[in-house]
């Protein structure tokens, strides 16, 4: 199976829309979110763009912003975390994209499991406690004004809470599915990283030298969905991890799993053809998943 890999193509800002190059029909498109903002004008995006591709979506945090456009007030742009949760999946079916919201599909034998995975704010400076972290992430963080909740009003903002319960809803779906028995290899997809390697500074020789917003990007405590610890005999781990969500191009292997992301990201200024925050992201990047070989029996 060919892979084609990509997150984050913000197509709503300005000056950062952009054609993605042709594909192979027979390449299946995993993108980790965030293409345009919100879901239901992504999912429309994707399909225009890869119109014969089979399309694995998983929603990232911008998927679920609300912004009001003076000059298109129909523009559809409009949304609430409400919406996005019962309608995305609904236009998903009806374009033929693979739409997981701590969900799960299987195409060619390969199992896709996919959720957000917003984190659980562990990678928290040690000056930080988690209260202090979520004060401050309410009041710095984009997705705490833009995410908007019930009616959809200023004040309905998404909160903390929110958040953490989604982020534990997703790592309860990867637990139970990882434990299952399925004949055949695995791909995780979430837009957040699920371990602090990803982020933008991490250095292995301080891994927990943590920076006042890494805890808004990646999570520490889920070695166990790479290793299995404490998960059970029947566990196996991911061929490939995906993710999103920090815009830097990554490729690295943990315990048995390949974690790569390929964010296109936004442009350093708001300007024609300026200089790209993220200059490694290849929009023609494609993998080939080599089938797991089968255990066999121990003599």
């Amino acid at each position: 199976m060919r892979l084609h890999i990509v997150s984050d193509g913000h197509a709503d800002i300005e000056y950062n829309d952009w054609t993605p190059p042709a594909l192979d029909p027979d390449v299946v498109v995993i993108c980790a979110g965030d293409m345009l903002a919100p879901a239901t004008l992504a999912l429309p995006w994707m399909r225009k763009h890869y119109p014969d591709s089979r399309i694995i979506y998983v929603p990232g945090n911008h998927d679920y912003y609300s912004f009001w456009n003076r000059k298109k007030p129909d523009a559809g742009t409009k949304t609430s975390w409400e919406e996005q949760k019962e309608r995305a999946p609904i236009i998903a079916s009806m374009l033929g994209i693979h739409f997981l919201d701590d969900a799960e599909v299987a195409i060619d034998g390969v199992r896709i499991l996919g959720g957000t995975l917003w984190t659980d704010f562990s990678c928290r400076p040690p000056y930080l406690d988690f209260r202090s972290a979520a004060r401050t992430a309410e009041r710095s963080m984009n997705d705490y004004k833009a995410i908007k909740t019930g009616r959809g009003r200023s004040r309905d903002r998404i909160n903390v809470g929110r958040t953490i319960d989604a982020h534990r809803a997703t790592v309860n779906f990867l637990e139970r599915k990882l434990c299952e028995t399925f004949d055949g290899d695995t791909i995780v997809v979430t837009h957040h990283p699920a371990t602090p390697n990803s982020l933008l500074d991490w250095n292995p020789e301080r891994p927990t030298a943590f920076r006042d917003l890494d805890f808004c990007y990646a999570s520490a405590t889920l070695d166990r969905l790479f290793s299995g610890e404490g998960l059970g005999g029947s566990f196996v781990p991911p061929s490939i991890w995906v993710h999103g969500h920090v815009h830097k191009s990554r490729d690295y292997v943990i315990e048995n799993t390949r974690v790569i992301a390929n964010p296109r990201g936004y442009p350093l200024l708001r300007a024609p053809k300026a200089p790209r925050e993220n200059p490694d992201f290849d929009p023609r990047f494609v993998i080939e998943l080599e089938p797991r070989p089968t255990p066999g029996f121990r003599f």
